[in-house]
C-alpha cells in the first residue's frame, strides 16, 4: 500500500510517530553512552586507582621496614630494639592488608602479585635471621645483611621492582579506561550529530511529502471541476487513492459520468428527432435512422423490415452491414426466429444468447462473425406491426443504448407511419437509390474498419516495443545491482580473510576472533543480498525451473536431519512422519528443498519449548507437506501479510528474533512458480501450522531466462590434489582487477603458492601488458571502467598468440543469458563468484587450468576386507538418531561386533582406537558432519584402507556419485532396504 493511500490523519500520525521514535532513539543512545562512560569511570576507580593507592602504601611500608631493620642492627638499647620490632610488625601487618586489596582489585596477571607476595614472605624469613644474628651479638654480619648487596637489601630491591611491575600495569589500565571513556564520548557526540541531522532531514522530507499529497489532489480536483464547468464534460480526475481525496475524486468522476450520460442521451435523442423530421423519403429516412442508431448504440449491423402487402411476411427494406442471408423475409404470423418474441409482445426485445444457426453474419475481409446480441424494435401502428427494426452487434449493447431506444420509441413509431405512407408514392424509384446507398455504406464501413485495424496494429507494435524495453531494463537492473551491492561487501570479506590468515598467532586470540566475526557477518550479509536478488529475479520473471523426478518424503526427511542439531540444542522435539509416499513427484527438487528448509527452520526458530512436527502425504494429484509447531504463533492481523516481502510478525526494535522477512516471501513465490501454494493457520502463544501443497506432476514451464551457473566453491565439487611443481618454471598469472581489496586477497592467496602475479587495474592496462608479455594464465574481472572484461576477452581471442590463453572469470555481477553464452563461446576455464573465495579450492582451480594433465582427484578408496573364518568383523556405526541406530543393529542380527558413535568426533576417536573392519557413516551429524569425519579418518595411515559407507536419507539422482566423489566407498540410502544393505555388507566384508 502506498503512503498516499492512507487517510490524511493517519499520514500525520505516522509522520509524527516516526519523528517521536527518532527522538526516543536519540535519548536512548545518549543514556546508554552516559551509562557506559559511568561504568568506565567506576572501573577506573575500583581497579587501577585502588590498586595504585595500595601499592603506594605497600611500597612505603617496605621502605619503612627496611629502614627500621637498619636502625635495629645499629642500636644497643634493648628497649629501643623492641620498639623497632613492634613498629616493623605494625607495618608488616599493614603491608599484608594492602596485598589483600591488590589481590582483590588487580586486573593483571595473578603471577605478578604472587611473585611480589612471595618475595615479601621470603623477606620476613631474612629479617628474622638478621634479628637473630643481632641478638647473638653478630652485629657486623647483621649490618651486612641490611646493605644493598646483602640478602635483605637484594630482596627489598627485587620486591620494589615487582611492585613497580604491578604499578605500571595499573597505570596502563587506567590510561586504557580513560581512552575508552574518551572514545565513548566522541562516539556519542558523532551519533548525536548524525541523529539530529537525520531527524531534521526526515522532518523536512515528511513536510514535503504531506504538502505534495494534499496540494496535488486539490489542484487536480480544482482543475477538472473548472474544465467541466466550462463545458468539457469528457474530463475526469486522474487522481486515484484510498484516502479522502481519492473518494472525492471517485465521486466527482461518477457524477460527471452520470451528467455526461444524460447529456449524451438528450443530444442523441434530439439528433434522432431531427433526422426523423428532416426526411420524407422512406429509404433515406430508414437509412439515416439506421446509421444514427448504429452510431449511438454501438451496433455493427442494422435492418428495417416492412410488412408485405399480403401481411403474411416481413420483407427486407433497408439495412447496414448485413449480408443477404439476414435480409430474407420472415413470417409475420408464425412469430419465428429472433423476431418472434418482439412480434408476439409488440414490445422492444433484447436477445443476448444467440444460437449458432442465426441468419445474421457480420462479414469482414478476415471472415464472418456471429452476433452476440440483437435488439428488435417493432413499429406498431394501430393494432398491426407495420415494420421491424433490428440492431445487431458482435460485442455487447450498452445500457444507455436501450434507454435511448425506449426514449424515442413513441416518436419513432409515429414518424415511421408517416414515412411509410409517403413511401408508397415513391416506391420504385427509391428502391434503386436504396441499393446504391447500401453499397456505399458498406464501402464506408469497410474502410473505417481497415483504418481501425491499422491503428490497432500500430498500437500493438508500440506495446511490444515497450515490453522489450521493460525486459531489457529489468535485466540491466539485476546485472548492475548484483555487481554494485556485492563489490564493496566483497572487499570487506576479502580483506578480513587476508588479515585472518596473516595475523593468526600475531595478535591476541580475542582480537583475532574479531576478524572471524567480520568475515562471518559479511558472508551473512552477502547471503541476504543474494536473497534480495533472487526475489528480484522472480519478480522479473527470470527464475528458471528445473523439473525432475524425486521422492518428496526422502527430501523432507533429509531437511529434517539437517535441522535436527539446532532443535536438539534448543531442547525441542523434532519429529517426522510420512504417509503413503512410495510415489515419486515431478517438480524442482532444489526449490522444494528451499521451501521446506525455510518453513521448518522458522518453526524451530520461533519455538522455545514443545514440538515441531513434519508430515508428508499424497492425495490424488496433490502432495502435501504440513509443518506444525507449538511456538509463539502469529497474530490474526499479521496473517494476511506473513508472505509479504520484508514483513515480520514482530517488526519492533525490541523483537526477540532476527531475520529480514524475505524467507517466506521467496518460499511463497517458489511454491506458486511450481504450481502450488502455501497456507498458514496460527494462534498467538499456541503455535502455527504451515501447509505446502504441490502438484504431483508439475506443469510449470521454465522461464525464458537462463540462470547462469556461477561457480561457488562448495564441497560438491571435487578438490584437486595439487601436484608438486617446484622443479618447474614459475608460472605467471595476469590479474586484471580494479578493486584494491580483491587484489590484496588474490595476491595473498597466489603469491604464497609460488605464482608470479602481474597486475592490471583496468582492461586497457591489461591489453598493454599482454602485448609486452603473454602470461601463462589470466584472472579477469568483468566490470571495470573503460574497457571492460568482455572487451578484453574478445580482443585476446582475436589474437593468435592469446587465442588459447587460460582465463578464469572473477566477478560479482549477475551474468545474463547472453553474457554467459559469450563467455562460453570464448572458452573460459571457470566463473568464480566474489565474496566466498576459498584459498585451497582457488589454488585447485588454478592448478587445473595450468597443469591439466597433472590434476588428480583427492578421494582415496579402500579395497574389500577379507577375514578368516574365526574372525568376527568389527563395524563402527555412526548415527545420531537412536531409532536408526536400533534398526542397523537389528539388521546385523548379532553377527558382528558393533561400535556406536552419535557424532563425528566420537566416530574419529573410536575409529583410531579400535581400527574397525567397516564404518557406516551418517552424513548429517551434530558438530563434525560425516564428510569432515571421513577426511579426518583418512588422515590416519592405519585407517586409509578401511571401507567407509555413506548412510544418508538423501536419495536424489546423482547422490551416489557425489558421495563416491567425496571419498566414500559405498552408499546405502534411507530408509534402509534389507536386501540392499546385506548385499553391501557382503561386498565389503568377505571370509
Amino acid at each position: 500500500m502506498k503512503i498516499t493511500d492512507l487517510k490524511i490523519g493517519t499520514q500525520l500520525k505516522i509522520s509524527f510517530g516516526v519523528i517521536l521514535m527518532l527522538i526516543l532513539l536519540l535519548g536512548y543512545i545518549s543514556v546508554n553512552h552516559s551509562n557506559e562512560i559511568a561504568r568506565q569511570t567506576k572501573y577506573m576507580y575500583e581497579h587501577p586507582l585502588k590498586v595504585r593507592r595500595a601499592l603506594g602504601e605497600l611500597k612505603a611500608d617496605v621502605l619503612i621496614i627496611h629502614r627500621s631493620m637498619k636502625d635495629l642492627v645499629l642500636t644497643t638499647n634493648i628497649d629501643e630494639a623492641e620498639n623497632i620490632i613492634e613498629e616493623i610488625e605494625v607495618y608488616r601487618a599493614n603491608a599484608h592488608s594492602q596485598f589483600e586489596i591488590i589481590f582483590k582489585q588487580y586486573l593483571g596477571p595473578r603471577s605478578d602479585i604472587d611473585s611480589a607476595y612471595n618475595s615479601f614472605v621470603k623477606w620476613k624469613a631474612i629479617r628474622d635471621k638478621t634479628i637473630s644474628l643481632q641478638h647473638e651479638g653478630n652485629v657486623n654480619e647483621a649490618i651486612n645483611r641490611t646493605k644493598p648487596n646483602g640478602s635483605g637489601g637484594k630482596i627489598v630491591t627485587k620486591l620494589i621492582d615487582e611492585i613497580g611491575v604491578i604499578d605500571n600495569f595499573a597505570n596502563n589500565k587506567a590510561d586504557q579506561f580513560f581512552k575508552s571513556a574518551s572514545e565513548l564520548k566522541d562516539s556519542l557526540n558523532r551519533q548525536l550529530i548524525i541523529l539530529v541531522a537525520i531527524i531534521l532531514l526526515f522532518t523536512v522530507l515528511l513536510i514535503f511529502i504531506l504538502r505534495k499529497s494534499i496540494n496535488g489532489p486539490l489542484a487536480e480536483l480544482t482543475n477538472v471541476t473548472h474544465l467541466f464547468r466550462e463545458g468539457k464534460t469528457e474530463v475526469r480526475s486522474k487522481y486515484k487513492s484510498r484516502n479522502e481525496f481519492g473518494l472525492l475524486s471517485s465521486s466527482f468522476n461518477e457524477l460527471a459520468d452520470t451528467i455526461e450520460t444524460e447529456l449524451t442521451l438528450n443530444s442523441q435523442t434530439a439528433k434522432l428527432a431531427g433526422i426523423m423530421l428532416s426526411e420524407d423519403d422512406a429509404h433515406r429516412f430508414c437509412h439515416s435512422l439506421l446509421k444514427t442508431l448504429i452510431e449511438h448504440t454501438g451496433a455493427q449491423m442494422g435492418a428495417v423490415y416492412l410488412l408485405s402487402d399480403e401481411k403474411t411476411s416481413f420483407d427486407h427494406f433497408e439495412c447496414i452491414g448485413m449480408e443477404m442471408e439476414g435480409c430474407k423475409p420472415f413470417s409475420a404470423t408464425n412469430f419465428e426466429g429472433e423476431f418472434g418474441p418482439a412480434l408476439a409482445s409488440k414490445r422492444v426485445y433484447h436477445i443476448t444468447e444467440i444460437p449458432d444457426d442465426t441468419r445474421f453474419t457480420f462479414l469482414t475481409v478476415n471472415g464472418g462473425f456471429k452476433p452476440k446480441e440483437i435488439i428488435t424494435i417493432p413499429i406498431v401502428t394501430g393494432n398491426d406491426t407495420a415494420a421491424v427494426i433490428s440492431l445487431i452487434t458482435i460485442k455487447k449493447f450498452h445500457n444507455n443504448s436501450l434507454r435511448l431506444i425506449d426514449t424515442i420509441l413513441s416518436t419513432l413509431s409515429a414518424r415511421m407511419d408517416g414515412v411509410l405512407a409517403y413511401k408508397k408514392i415513391l416506391n420504385f424509384s427509391q428502391q434503386l437509390e436504396l441499393q446504391n446507398r447500401e453499397l456505399e455504406a458498406q464501402k464506408t464501413e469497410l474502410s473505417a474498419q481497415a483504418d481501425e485495424l491499422s491503428v490497432q496494429n500500430t498500437e500493438l507494435e508500440m506495446q511490444k516495443q515497450q515490453l522489450d524495453d521493460s525486459n531489457r531494463m529489468k535485466t540491466v537492473f539485476l546485472s548492475n545491482m548484483s555487481h554494485e551491492l556485492r563489490t564493496p561487501l566483497n572487499s570487506v570479506i576479502a580483506l578480513s580473510g587476508v588479515l585472518n590468515r596473516r595475523l593468526k598467532g600475531i595478535v591476541p586470540s580475542e582480537e583475532h576472533g574479531y576478524l572471524d566475526v567480520i568475515e562471518r557477518n559479511g558472508k551473512q550479509l552477502l547471503a541476504l543480498i543474494n536473497d534480495i536478488l533472487d526475489l528480484s529475479r522472480i519478480e522479473a520473471g527470470r527464475e528458471e525451473i528445473d523439473i525432475k523426478e524425486f521422492n518428496l518424503a526422502e527430501l523432507a526427511k533429509d531437511v529434517v536431519e539437517m535441522i535436527e542439531p539446532l532443535a536438539y540444542q534448543k531442547k525441542i522435539q523434532l519429529s517426522f512422519k510420512s504417509g503413503k509416499m512410495a510415489q515419486n513427484v515431478w517438480s524442482d527438487p532444489e526449490k522444494v528443498r528451499h521451501i521446506i528448509q525455510n518453513i521448518v527452520g522458522n518453526a524451530v526458530k520461533f519455538t522455545e519449548e514443545g514440538t515441531v512436527e513434519i508430515t508428508t502425504e499424497i492425495k490424488e494429484d496433490k502432495s502435501y507437506i504440513v509443518v506444525t509447531d507449538t511456538g509463539i504463533g502469529i497474530d490474526k492481523e499479521q496473517l494476511p501479510h506473513i508472505f509479504d516481502e520484508f514483513r515480520q510478525a514482530d517488526g519492533s526494535n525490541s523483537r526477540r528474533y532476527g531475520g529480514t522477512g524475505l524467507g517466506l516471501a521467496i518460499a511463497k513465490k517458489y511454491a506458486l512458480l511450481l504450481g502450488g501454494d502455501i497456507t498458514v493457520e496460527s494462534s498467538p502463544d499456541k503455535g502455527s501450522k504451515f501447509t505446502l501443497c504441490l502438484p504431483v506432476n508439475s506443469t510449470a514451464a521454465k522461464t525464458i531466462a537462463e540462470t547462469f551457473e556461477s561457480t561457488r566453491f562448495t564441497t560438491g565439487r571435487k578438490t584437486v590434489q595439487i601436484a608438486d611443481h617446484s622443479m618447474e618454471p614459475v608460472k605467471t598469472i595476469l590479474l586484471v582487477e580494479d578493486s584494491d581489496a580483491i587484489i590484496v586477497q588474490m595476491k595473498d592467496m597466489l603469491e604464497t603458492s609460488n605464482f608470479n602475479i602481474m597486475l592490471a587495474h583496468n582492461g586497457t592496462e591489461a591489453l598493454v601488458q599482454i602485448e609486452k608479455k603473454v602470461p601463462d594464465a589470466m584472472i579477469l574481472d568483468l566490470m571495470m571502467p573503460g574497457v571492460d572484461g568482455f572487451e578484453v576477452l574478445r580482443r585476446i581471442r582475436e589474437e593468435e598468440k592469446t587465442s588459447h590463453l587460460p582465463v578464469i572469470i572473477l566477478t560479482a555481477k549477475y551474468v545474463t543469458k547472453e553474457e554467459l553464452a559469450f563467455l562460453k563461446h570464448n572458452s573460459i576455464h571457470q566463473i568464480i563468484q566474489k565474496g566466498d573465495i576459498n584459498k585451497d579450492q582457488l589454488l585447485s582451480e588454478v592448478h587445473r587450468m595450468l597443469y591439466p594433465e597433472n590434476s588428480v582427484t583427492l578421494p582415496h578408496h579402500a579395497m574389500p576386507v577379507h577375514l578368516s573364518d574365526m574372525e568376527i568383523p568389527v563395524i563402527l556405526v555412526v548415527e545420531d538418531n537412536p531409532d536408526n541406530m536400533l534398526t542397523l543393529k537389528a539388521l546385523f542380527n548379532g553377527k558382528f561386533v558393533v561400535l556406536e558413535a552419535e557424532d563425528g568426533a566420537t566416530a574419529i576417536e573410536l575409529a583410531k582406537k579400535h581400527k574397525p573392519h567397516l564404518i557406516l557413516m551418517d552424513i548429517a551429524l551434530p558438530g563434525i558432519n560425516g564428510i569432515e569425519a571421513l577426511r579426518e579418518i583418512r588422515r590416519d595411515k592405519a585407517l586409509q584402507d578401511t571401507p567407509v559407507i555413506a548412510v544418508s536419507a538423501s536419495a536424489m539422482k546423482g547422490d551416489k556419485e557425489n558421495f563416491i566423489s567425496l571419498g566414500f566407498d559405498g552408499y546405502v540410502p534411507k530408509p534402509i532396504d534389507n536386501n540392499v544393505f546385506s548385499r553391501v555388507i557382503k561386498e565389503w566384508l568377505s571370509s
